[in-house]
């Protein structure tokens, strides 16, 4: 049997989803290979913000942004690292963003925002409801809607060439797909690439688990195959998170029917803002890591066997030291004046910026499995299961060090008042993970891939994270928006492309 289409999409998360509406609102017949038994990818298991300027709902809130704000803002999170940037891609981001917040809102996607996000100017945050596998939904029942073909459990083994060179499908489970006008590569980032983390950022790097599994840069191999090149490799996501709670996540659990969710966004921008923090406080001590200046204020990591593992100014160093354990596992550890200064405003443990922001007795609240709380340090080093000789050996060091005013172990900078007044508090277990990465194919402006000397690669597009093209995405919410339009803008393109005429398999195939 042989399969063709129009459009063949390679890749059925977020921006695999979004480009193949695209091309079939384009008048394109798509095909969609996914090689996870179900589509969704990392959209469908992200936090789920989408940050966009000049939507309906900044105007209905007030907010009078523009895409020169929004781009300044970009270069303010940018900051050092602003000469790297792919300045032509972050506009087409900008530019874009608020129209494919509508296009989602038109599909059935319902927001909460936009929220404001400190210390950039105007709220651009738009939280989707009930949470991200909405997203998943929206685009599943458009995709079916448009007669997109959709097939799971197909891992690509590469892509198709004719004698021409053009780029004219892909090889997955034995059977050739191809498309006539073109082939996306949307597969994710390269954050389960144990071989790509090792060869870019390093070996400690690789150790470091991803957030999905699935992400394992299945496209970035494709692309170089044919000829592209990888850019901005050295940039991962490295940082801690709770482990997941035993207890059931109600916001997770909810389902996304177009009707409810927007019942429930009528009754969400109607609530009072106290009563709807309190309702998410719950879920963000789920999700989300304690903040950093925690550690400024003087708490320490620990890890299993009571030994301080890594300089706590550092989200990488202490993400890899933790993934160095046998367990994977840390914690924090601080005393009463860390407990006290953590429990009110403007000092949060973690936040979920302008939604809610949740304390140290929220997490003694929702999260009872990662609060411990004792008398003295023994007796919290027992609640943990760690040697409590071992533990309070680790804080006298740390104390002493604290009184000399440097940390020689680990080169410490920001070392706060130590840990001496009880009771004695730790937050954890938390394990390391790689939630992002952001590197990718270099592409041009029409999402086309392209070679190390910037010629195009015929009948290949990237979007998403495969073909971020040296874009840098620093600030809440870009990982999300460049998804969905760069998705829309690639399948748009090849849809507008012309049918090749020749379609026969010129050997070799390139395969991995």
């Amino acid at each position: 049997m042989i399969y063709t289409a129009d459009v063949l999409v390679i890749g059925g998360g977020g921006s695999g989803m979004s480009a193949a509406i695209s091309a079939a609102t384009s008048g394109a017949s798509v095909i969609i290979l996914e090689k996870c038994a179900e589509v969704g990818g990392s959209t469908a298991m992200s936090v789920g913000s989408f940050t966009a300027a000049n939507t309906s709902y900044q105007y209905r809130a007030g907010v009078n942004d523009s895409i020169d704000l929004f781009v300044e803002d970009m270069k303010v999170a940018n900051g050092e690292f602003e000469a790297r940037e792919n300045k032509e891609l972050r506009r087409i981001l900008a530019e874009n963003a608020g129209p494919t917040v509508e296009w989602l809102s038109s599909i059935g996607v319902q927001f909460l925002g936009p929220t404001p996000e400190p210390p950039y100017e105007k709220p651009r945050m738009h939280n989707v409801l009930p949470n991200s596998k909405a997203y998943r939904e929206a685009l599943l029942r458009e995709c079916r809607k448009r007669g997109v073909a959709i097939y799971t459990s197909m891992r690509v083994d590469g892509l198709l060439r004719n004698a021409a060179g053009e780029i004219i499908g892909a090889s997955a489970n034995g059977q050739n797909y191809f498309g006539r006008r073109g082939v996306i590569l949307a597969t994710g980032d390269y954050s389960a690439s144990t071989e790509l983390k090792a060869k870019y950022v390093g070996e400690a790097a690789a150790k470091v688990p991803p957030v999905n599994p699935n992400n394992t840069g299945d496209g970035f191999y494709l692309g170089t195959e044919a000829g592209g090149v990888m850019m901005q490799m050295d940039r991962l996501y490295e940082g801690l998170r709770f482990a997941p709670s035993t207890r059931p996540d109600p916001i997770k659990m909810l389902p996304s029917v177009p009707g409810l969710t927007r019942l429930m966004r009528v009754v969400v921008e109607r609530l009072p803002k106290s009563l709807l923090a309190y309702v998410i406080r719950g879920a963000l001590t789920s999700w989300i890591g304690p903040n950093n200046t925690m550690y400024a204020a003087g708490a320490i990591l620990v890890g299993p066997d009571g030994r301080r593992l890594a300089n706590e100014d550092s989200d990488k160093l202490m993400a890899r030291a933790v993934a160095a354990t046998e367990a994977n596992t840390g914690y924090m550890i601080f005393d009463a004046r860390v407990a006290r200064k953590f429990s009110a405003w403007p000092n949060p443990v973690s936040t979920f910026p302008g939604v809610a922001y949740a304390y140290v007795q929220d997490y003694k609240r929702f999260r009872p499995d990662v609060y411990h709380q004792a008398a003295t340090l023994e007796e919290l080093a027992t609640s943990l299961g760690i040697e409590p000789a071992a533990l309070t050996a680790s804080v006298a060091r740390w104390n002493e060090q604290v009184g000399a005013g440097a940390d020689p172990e680990f080169g410490r900078e920001r070392l706060g008042e130590g840990v001496t007044e009880g009771p004695f508090y730790a937050l954890g277990p938390m394990n390391a993970y790689v939630t992002l990465a952001d590197g990718g194919l270099a592409v041009d402006n029409q999402l086309r891939v392209t070679t190390e000397d910037g010629e195009v690669v015929p009948g290949l597009w990237a979007a998403g994270s495969t073909g971020q093209g040296g874009l840098q995405l620093l600030n809440h919410g870009l990982h999300i928006g460049w998804a969905m339009i760069s998705g829309r803008l690639a399948g748009r393109h090849v849809a507008q492309a012309q049918n090749r005429v020749d379609l026969k398999v010129a050997e070799p195939v390139l395969s991995r």
